[in-house]
This record gives structure tokens, C-alpha cells and sequence, in this order.
């Protein structure tokens, strides 16, 4: 069986173990908490309202006899309590439920005040006969109505819904169970779910849970399991899901049957859910005493764990979890920070749980990225390079590159340096350093396909990836001249194209090519920077081309305006005289193809003049 680890995530509150405060008076029947307080319910009639730390705030009379159940409502600063009153005839029942507005407080005496009472309802009545209540829940819908369920120990349960304070209300009755046996049929826990518009109710006896789809009329039953559980035994979750919990296993319900369950051997004296966590009151048969759990099912941890008295009620309020024992005696439990978790797993280097951790706690990029690098940081002192490099590439957008680049560096680590560069360069985090440094990593690896892969992209995302200048620099240092051609070409940057063919490669035949095929201008502007190379080692090739640039010739579709007015757009042969500053004979030659081929041209005055 799986062993779960246990932390001390949470600590007590307020000085540890309190007492529930002696102005409380009586038993406690019930108890309920919302809007900053705890509210308790009492055998003698009393409830009481207690603030932060449990301090006593004020208490009133809400029933002549027991308080049975009590809900403190959120929406709304209302109070719903069952009880029992004075029995006005033998024919009406003396329970009564009713709705207390704690915003207006009535006078009462000379020293105190109690809560307006706004709404008194007798719940049984000749159509609803009398039966024990086991179980009551309060569902606020849209103010000012509700929506009450009353679980009751024959196996069914009285609805009431409307605005109880004007008496605008509708009753309908619920039947889980038709076992004749009443003691196997009581209604031992109750669930509202809410989907939408879509509103559900979980009804479980101690064999069976039910699903009613309110939003049917009548309701319609769906049996989702032969199997219930006792009293303090249910709960739900913040995700609407319900929880059961049975000697052997705590189960989840959704609204198509049995989900996921955690075997946690042991009665199950309470459940509880709060931010996430599994709150669980066990029995331990073997010492007769009772341990309380604080589960974390996503991490699969026990986040507090402590013994405890007999508890009669779990709370949770101010952020904080609050248990109440039989004997009147409390105990807050509040989470930790999570500074002060991490720190605690850190100490054990249990760095995949901190990990879990902050990401089921949904901390932010930053925080998550802190973790993760102190987690590479301890498998980087361990050698253990690879998962130290994982951890280190989700750091990434958060964590200096620099940091792991160093480490890399300094290890000679190569391979983990090339792959935390490349994932920098896809995430578009790349400096032309680090461009340049992942080009040098493929280079001194001569890993050609990792090269072609990373110049040649056809995702269209390559030119953004790298700085075009830096990968033409460092492919053409390491001779990997073919690649820094395919860079300038594919980024349009002919003047770099020609000087890798002209300069490294002296491909002059193949430069005189790729300037033909260029735009008259382009052409213009690559023949100028590089034309006193070609005229070195291909002089005819390159007049070839300065003729078609300085004449009409290929453009005669152009040629619809005057000529003239045309040939005063083309390039001089002015403005290439530079390129035959060493070769006179080859000057002579252009210049006379020149005149011979243009006549009457403003060029040819300047060439004469010149």
C-alpha cells in the first residue's frame, strides 16, 4: 500500500488549544460559520456569534427549546436555524425552522438585542407528516429565495423553496428510500451542485447515493451507488464533487456514478474540504484515539496530521481550520506560507514535491521558475547534468541566461549547452551572443543535420529565430560556407551572398549569375561594391552586364516613352568607373560599347568631358 508522506504544512492559531468561551451556554447541538464568524447552536435554545479567535460577540435566544441545526447564509447576512418551540396544539409539531437578519437587531431589555426574525415556518404538517430530522442544507438561489432541504431518518426529504419572509414558498417531498427498515433509510448527508442553470442535489442514506435533477419536475432520482455512509461522513468538494467517507476508502461522486477514491483505512468520524485539502477525522482502532488529516490528494501528501480529542463539528473560517470537541475545547489550524513549505522540502531536497507544490497552488511564473532552478542547481552539484539542464529549460523567460550558460561552459558540458540554447532560440529569447554561441556548439560538434535544421527551417519562423548577420559570421568562420549562403540569400541580403562567393569561394562565374537575376537597381548597387573583384577575373562577363544595366536592352518593354527620357533613368556608365580603376584596356572597351550601342545620350557628353 502506498505510504504518504507527512509534513507539517499547518500550525495552530491563536495560542494552540482554546475553550469555546463559558458564555456559551448549554450543549453545543450544531454549529456553522461564514462572514467573518462562527455561529453555534445550543441544547437550551441559545445561539451564539463569535468573532476572530473565537471571542465571544453576543448570543440571543432563537428557539424555546434545542437548536438542532444552524446554516449561516453568504450571499445574504442571514441566519437559518431548526429547532424546536413551544407546541401551540397536539396536532402541530413543535419544530420550526426560521430566518434571523443579523443586519437588524431588535432591542430586548435593557442591555441587550437579538437579531430580527424574519420568517417562522412550521415544517411539518398534516402533508408532511413528522418524522427526526437527520440532516438539513440551505441553497441560495436568487435573492430573496431558498432553497432548503430537510433529510429526515424515513428516507425522505422535505424541499421548501421561496421567500420564506414574505411566505411565498412551495413544498415538495423527495423519496430516496422506500426500505422498510427506517433505520437503514435515514437521509445521512445532503449536496447542492450547480451547473449552470443546471441544479442537482446529492441526497446519501447508509445504503445509497442518489442524484436528483431539480430542474426536472418532479425531480427525477438517479441511483449512483448501493453503498452510502453514516453522519459527518459526507462532505463536498469546491468542485461540486461528492465525497463519502467509509472505513475503508474515501469516495468521490459526480453526477455519472463513482469517481476516483483513496484508500484511507479507518472510521471515518468527519469530513471536511478546505482550499483543496481532504480534511479527515480517524478513528485508530488499535489506540483508541482519534487522528485528524489534512490530505493533499494532488501531491499525494498529508499536509498536518496531529491527535485530537473527540471532535463534534469541523469549521472552516478566517482562513483558517477549526475544529470543536465534545468537551467545549477548539483548535485553529492555519496554513502555512509558502515560503516556509518550500523551505521545509528544501531542507530534505525534495525538490519534485516543492515543484508539485507550487503548481498545484497555482503560484506564479516567477516563483515556479525559483524552485525549479534551485532543483537544477541540486542535481547540477550531483553531476547529474541532464535533469539539472530540464529544470533549467523551464526556467526559461524567467532565469538570466547567463546563470546555466556559465555552469555549462565551465562543466564542458556541450550537448546540454546546445540543447538549453536551442530552446532559447524557440521561445524567441535569443541574443545574437547566444546565436552565436549555439552556431560554435554545432560547428565544434560538426553536427550538420542540427545545423540544417536550425539555418534551413522551412517553418518560416527561422529568419526570427536568429540574427541573420551573426549566423552569416559564424558559418562563414567555421567554412560552412553553404549555410551562410542559404542565411543571406533567404534574408535578401545579396551584398552578403556575393562576398561569400567572391571572397571565401572566388565562384565568379556563379557571383556574375545571381547578379543577372537581380533587379536592375539590386544589380546596380552589388556591381558597384564588388564589380573591381570581377573585372580582375571575369572582365568581359561583367561589361556584359554593365551594358545591359546602362542600356535598354532587355527593358524594351519599357521603352514606350520617349528614349530619351528613358535612358536618362538608367545608370551612367559614370558611376562605374571606379570598378576599372586598374584596368584601363578594360575601361576603353565598356566605354566604346557604350557609344556604340547608346547614341545621343546625356552619359555620352560626360564620358566625352571625362
Amino acid at each position: 500500500m502506498y505510504q504518504w508522506r507527512k509534513f507539517e504544512f499547518f500550525e495552530e492559531k491563536y495560542g494552540g488549544k482554546s475553550k469555546i468561551p463559558e458564555d456559551v451556554s448549554g450543549k453545543i447541538e450544531c454549529c456553522s460559520s461564514g462572514r467573518g464568524k462562527v455561529v453555534i447552536g445550543s441544547d437550551d435554545g441559545t445561539v451564539s456569534l463569535l468573532d476572530r479567535g473565537l471571542n465571544f460577540n453576543f448570543a440571543f435566544p432563537a428557539h424555546s427549546s434545542s437548536v438542532l441545526f444552524i446554516q449561516q447564509l453568504k450571499q445574504r447576512n442571514f441566519l437559518v436555524t431548526v429547532g424546536e418551540d413551544e407546541q401551540i396544539s397536539p396536532q402541530q409539531s413543535a419544530m420550526c425552522l426560521k430566518v434571523f437578519d443579523l443586519d437588524k437587531m431588535q432591542p430586548e431589555g435593557t442591555s441587550s438585542s437579538i437579531p430580527d426574525c424574519i420568517g417562522i415556518l412550521r415544517i411539518f404538517t398534516n402533508q408532511f407528516p413528522q418524522a427526526k430530522i437527520t440532516s438539513f442544507l440551505v441553497l441560495e438561489e436568487a435573492p430573496p429565495i431558498l432553497l432548503i432541504a430537510i433529510g429526515l431518518d424515513n428516507g425522505s426529504i422535505y424541499c421548501i423553496k421561496g421567500d420564506i419572509a414574505r411566505e411565498r414558498i412551495t413544498r415538495f417531498k423527495l423519496q430516496v428510500d422506500s426500505v422498510s427498515d427506517k433505520s437503514h433509510s435515514s437521509i445521512t448527508g445532503l449536496g447542492f451542485r450547480v451547473d449552470g442553470h443546471a441544479l442537482q442535489l446529492f441526497a446519501v442514506t447508509p445504503n445509497s447515493v442518489s442524484l436528483f435533477s431539480m430542474h426536472n419536475q418532479p425531480p427525477r432520482r438517479q441511483m449512483l451507488d448501493q453503498i452510502g455512509s453514516n453522519v459527518n461522513s459526507v462532505t463536498m468538494s469546491d468542485r461540486s464533487e461528492l465525497i463519502i467517507g467509509r472505513p475503508e476508502a474515501v469516495y468521490f461522486y459526480e453526477v455519472d456514478g463513482r469517481g476516483p477514491c483513496w484508500a484511507f483505512e479507518g472510521e471515518k468520524k468527519f469530513l471536511g474540504w478546505f482550499r483543496g485539502y481532504l480534511l479527515c477525522v480517524i478513528a485508530d482502532q488499535r489506540s483508541g484515539k482519534d487522528t485528524f488529516n489534512v490530505y493533499d490528494l494532488k501531491n499525494r501528501l498529508i499536509a498536518h496530521s496531529l491527535a485530537v480529542k473527540e471532535v463534534s463539528h469541523i469549521l472552516c473560517e478566517w482562513g483558517n481550520i477549526i475544529l470543536i470537541m465534545t468537551d467545549k475545547s477548539a483548535l485553529c489550524i492555519g496554513e502555512k506560507d509558502m515560503e516556509s513549505k518550500l523551505d521545509m522540502l528544501f531542507k530534505k531536497n525534495l525538490y519534485t514535491v516543492a515543484i508539485n507544490l507550487v503548481q498545484s497552488q497555482q503560484a506564479d511564473a516567477a516563483a515556479t521558475a525559483e524552485v525549479l532552478r534551485k532543483y537544477g542547481d541540486h542535481l547540477y552539484s550531483k553531476q547529474d547534468y541532464d535533469e539539472a539542464m530540464a529544470q533549467y529549460i523551464n526556467t526559461i523567460g524567467h532565469l538570466e541566461p547567463s546563470y546555466v550558460i556559465q555552469k555549462f561552459l565551465d562543466a564542458q558540458r556541450i550537448y546540454n549547452l546546445t540543447n538549453y540554447l536551442e530552446n532559447l532560440h524557440k521561445k524567441g529569447l535569443a541574443s545574437k551572443d547566444h546565436t552565436t554561441l549555439l552556431l560554435n556548439c554545432y560547428t565544434k560538434l560538426k553536427d550538420v543535420d542540427k545545423l540544417n535544421v536550425f539555418i534551413k527551417s522551412e517553418d518560416g519562423v527561422g529568419e526570427h529565430m536568429f540574427d541573420v548577420e551573426t549566423a552569416i559570421r559564424v558559418c562563414r568562420a567555421a567554412n560552412y560556407h553553404e549555410h551562410a549562403m542559404y542565411v543571406a540569400k533567404k534574408a535578401g541580403r545579396h551584398e552578403l551572398y556575393l562576398k561569400i562567393l567572391l571572397e571565401d569561394l572566388g565562384r565568379y562565374d556563379e557571383a556574375l549569375q545571381y547578379i543577372s537575376s537581380l533587379e536592375p537597381s539590386q544589380a546596380g548597387v552589388t556591381v558597384k561594391e564588388y564589380g573591381k573583384i570581377l573585372i580582375d577575373h571575369r572582365p568581359v562577363e561583367t561589361i556584359e552586364i554593365l551594358l545591359r544595366l546602362c542600356t535598354e536592352d532587355g527593358e524594351s518593354a519599357k521603352q514606350e516613352s520617349s528614349s530619351s527620357a528613358y535612358l536618362s533613368m538608367l545608370p551612367s556608365p559614370v558611376d562605374f568607373l571606379n570598378i576599372f580603376m586598374h584596368h584601363p584596356q578594360s575601361l576603353m572597351d565598356f566605354l566604346e560599347k557604350y557609344t556604340d550601342h547608346v547614341k545621343d545620350s546625356p552619359a555620352q557628353r560626360k564620358i566625352r568631358s571625362a
